[in-house]
């Protein structure tokens, strides 16, 4: 008996590159960014009641807004963009809005608090000293 032929199978050559892919995708840092965000979001309420450090929260969604960008400037990365423009914008706006409420806290009750009441002003640098420390 003879061995059974096998079919030649012809297998069409490209000359087409495929782009190299590093695997990454823009989607990781537009969750880091929101949930960067979200964070801020959660913690606004407990630190905006303690004057300059109020500004904390608005902070972390800046560091999100600049995790989102960096992660649309990535070369090669064109999934997950949706995300990431997603990640950018809320982290924008939350940024604006918390940098706002903690300029208008500041302005407007804070301060004129602390000058106007010495015991305010030694309870807000006790509660200063216990987050710090």
């Amino acid at each position: 008996m003879s061995a059974p032929e096998h079919p030649q199978v012809h297998v069409p050559q490209s000359n087409q590159q495929v782009p190299h892919s590093t695997g990454k995708s823009a989607t990781s840092s537009g969750v880091v960014a929101l949930i960067l965000t979200g964070i801020a979001l959660l913690s606004a309420p407990a630190f905006l009641l303690v004057p300059y450090i109020g500004f904390l929260p608005a902070l972390l969604a800046a560091a999100g807004a600049v995790v989102a960008g960096l992660g649309l400037g990535r070369r090669g990365s064109s999934r997950g963009t949706a995300t990431t423009v997603t990640g950018l914008i809320v982290s924008i706006v939350v940024f604006a809005l918390l940098a706002g409420i903690a300029t208008m806290w500041n302005l407007v009750v804070a301060d004129p608090a602390i000058r106007d009441y010495d015991e305010l002003h030694e309870v807000i640098e006790y509660i200063q000293q216990l987050i710090i420390s």
